[in-house]
């Protein structure tokens, strides 16, 4: 398979019992409005924190810090004989203000997202320049320079590397997303329900009746449509920080090793897909469902295609034998194989798909199903498995 200008798709099809993954401000399921009708929907935020906090876990891709907290951080690391806190903490606000983000109190003004290792690279330009910074002196031009170059040349995380990152006061040390993520949507029309619940004190005189305490919580269930794509050249060049322009073309090409790399963070985002379930409520509803179906496309050339107008016209069961799931897979599939009727293949190197008990529903795609998540991720990821 040829190494530039690939980029590797998810399509999942995922039912969930009754839940509140993912909440609005007034506690309720998100929704949204799409052709016409309200539907259940998952922001593509709440996807992209299950997939980190997966990562966390399983150690399968490396994760940075979203924090405001940063000056935190690097006190202690600071700690040195001699050196007082309000020196630690001037040295650390002028380097923050000056490479970061301006200060509000002990927290950045910004919420920043940074990897270990930049964090480690702060902490040593700090200590390098600790006359001028510590006693509230910004660098000069030219040591700003080597450090802004310091700071570029350390390891960004496998999580900015897919998603990006914005520095709002630092434009050019943006890091731009190799992954787009979609809000996950309803294949049907959702009506929100509401538990209501109480809670006896059980500590009462038993002639005392009534509840301790009483509420409401929202909640639906709901078959949803997910889906991602990665651009693996961006996500290549992310991870080794080869991302300088000259005259409008790439300054450094891109190796068998950098994709390599870039492989094996993919085949970790395909599994968090797959497996990161959002913890939203879960310990009142115990949502833990996993996908039904699963499609996988590498695509070399052409444009990446969401499936998402399958669900235009939302499905509904019609026959008693009916289901949301089944008759999502069908429309999904059947979906696909118009637009490739339309549009031709678009650069399509290769599709993988997993299913649970839909092996009738998988139409023009039945050739492509791998039996297994694992075969599946395989076969447009053949080069990503863990070292």
């Amino acid at each position: 398979m040829s190494d530039s200008g690939v980029k590797i798709e998810v399509h999942l099809i995922q039912n969930f019992a009754p839940s509140n993954l993912n909440r609005d401000d007034t506690g309720q399921p998100k929704s949204a409005t799409f052709g016409g009708f309200r539907r259940a929907r998952i922001s593509s935020q709440c996807s992209k924190r299950s997939a980190r906090q997966t990562w966390r876990e399983s150690g399968t891709a490396s994760v940075g810090e979203r924090t405001k907290l940063l000056k935190a951080e690097l006190a202690p690391r600071l700690a040195a004989q001699g050196r007082t806190d309000e020196q630690i903490a001037k040295a650390i606000n002028t380097f923050l203000a000056q490479f970061y983000s301006k200060m509000d109190g002990d927290k950045t003004a910004v919420l920043l997202f940074v990897s270990c290792d930049e964090i480690e690279t702060a902490q040593g330009l700090i200590n390098q320049h600790w006359g001028e910074l510590s006693g509230g002196t910004n660098l000069n031009k030219s040591e700003e320079q080597k450090a802004v170059r310091s700071l570029e040349k350390a390891k960004i995380s496998d999580d900015i590397a897919l998603f990006g990152r914005m520095l709002a006061e630092q434009p050019e040390r943006n890091t731009d997303g190799s992954c787009q993520v979609a809000h996950s949507i309803s294949t049907h029309k959702v009506d929100m329900e509401m538990d209501f619940y109480t809670a006896v004190d059980e500590l009462n005189p038993e002639e005392e009746t009534g509840a301790g305490m009483m509420g409401v919580v929202g909640f639906n269930s709901a078959c949803y449509y997910r889906y991602a794509v990665v651009d693996r050249d961006q996500l290549a060049r992310n991870l080794v920080r080869k991302t300088e322009r000259k005259n409008g073309k790439w300054a450094a090409d891109l190796n068998k090793e950098n994709y390599a790399e870039a492989d094996k963070v993919i085949k970790a985002f395909l599994e968090a897909m797959v497996y990161a379930i959002p913890t939203g409520k879960q310990n009142s509803f115990a949502a833990q469902n996993l996908p039904s179906f699963g499609l996988f496309v590498r695509r070399n050339g052409g444009v990446p295609i969401s499936l998402a107008n399958a669900f235009a016209k939302p499905v509904r069961p019609i026959r008693d034998d009916d289901d949301l799931i089944g008759l999502s897979v069908a429309r999904l599939t059947s979906h696909w194989d118009a637009l490739k009727d339309v549009y031709g293949e678009q650069g399509v190197e290769t599709t993988s798909c997993f299913q649970l008990e839909q092996e009738g529903r998988l139409n023009g795609l039945a050739a492509s199903d791998m039996k297994s998540v694992e075969k599946a991720i395989e076969a447009v990821v053949p080069n990503g498995k863990q070292s």
